[in-house]
């Protein structure tokens, strides 16, 4: 668990998010802010009301957005652009520029989103549904259970459960940069998308192999076992993307150790707030070998 409020210095400028920057960091300092996955509405509640989150990257960089989504007010407005208006407005009120963004899954869409304003110079996303997934629609599960087994039928409908379409963030995770709002707000040269398809033979992830089937049955779409990845579609949109040499199912992609290999490949060996060493070495090596 993580503390991302703590010895940090809390930017609010409305009720769709907060930046946390860590305090007394020196002036000039490089500021790499964290974006995490969108989770399950209770668990986002109390993650609020505690200040404790299980999102190893809000532990890892100077910097933390936390997006809000609460019930109350307009349900459609909590959504990728507005999240990455308020992100942009916290980093103005903080006079921050030059600002880098790492993030894992749904905060690739919010990061991309920001990535036309000039405070950003670089954003790199981890498994963001930039393409999509029909888990997030709950339409599209109950349209299409007629394609799934009943052992997906059962899965598939736990997992409408938990999805409430009216969520503005619920249409950008299942659209992704089809939806074209989002698509225009996004600057090519500064996003660079990291992902893969699990490997639906060898993957031990039992939950992570069903999600992936019941995707694959509704779209004929390969995926990580939440959200879509498909090489030819991303050169399609002229997106810049990194294929992990490893494939890696969506939950593995959060872990501590491969956010850390990652943003030391892309951002930098002192991306981190303090060196990180032994426990990220053998997925470095994985993932930088080509």
């Amino acid at each position: 668990m993580v503390n991302y409020s703590a010895n940090r210095e809390r930017i609010n400028v409305n009720s769709l998010g907060s930046l946390y920057i860590d305090k007394n960091i020196p002036k000039d300092s490089r500021i790499i802010v964290y974006i995490g996955g969108q989770m399950e509405h209770r668990l986002h509640v109390l993650e609020n009301f505690t200040g404790i989150t299980f999102d190893p990257g809000h532990g890892l960089f100077n910097g933390s957005f936390m997006y809000e989504y609460s019930t109350r007010g307009n349900k459609t407005d909590k959504n990728a652009i507005n999240f990455a208006n308020t992100l942009i407005k916290c980093l103005e009120a903080k006079g921050l520029n030059e600002v880098d963004i790492i993030t894992e899954s749904y905060g690739g869409l919010i990061a991309a989103c920001a990535s036309k304003s000039p405070i950003i110079h670089k954003v790199v996303a981890i498994h963001p549904p930039i393409l999509g997934t029909p888990l997030a629609s709950k339409n599209i599960i109950l349209e299409n259970l007629d394609r799934l087994s009943k052992n997906q039928q059962r899965i598939a409908k736990l997992a409408t459960m938990v999805v409430d379409d009216l969520y503005g963030f619920q249409k950008d995770n299942s659209l992704g940069i089809i939806n074209t709002d989002i698509l225009r707000n996004i600057d090519l040269s500064k996003l660079t998308v990291i992902g893969s398809q699990l490997d639906r033979e060898n993957d031990k992830n039992k939950l992570a192999c069903t999600l992936y089937d019941i995707i694959y049955n509704i779209t004929g779409e390969q995926s990580d076992g939440v959200v879509i990845y498909n090489e030819e579609a991303l050169r399609k949109y002229g997106i810049n993307y990194y294929t992990e040499s490893d494939l890696t199912n969506h939950f593995d992609a959060g872990s501590k150790e491969n956010i850390q290999a990652h943003a030391e490949k892309f951002l930098g060996s002192d991306a981190f707030k303090t060196q990180q060493s032994g426990s990220i070495e053998v997925v470095k090596r994985r993932i930088l070998r080509r």
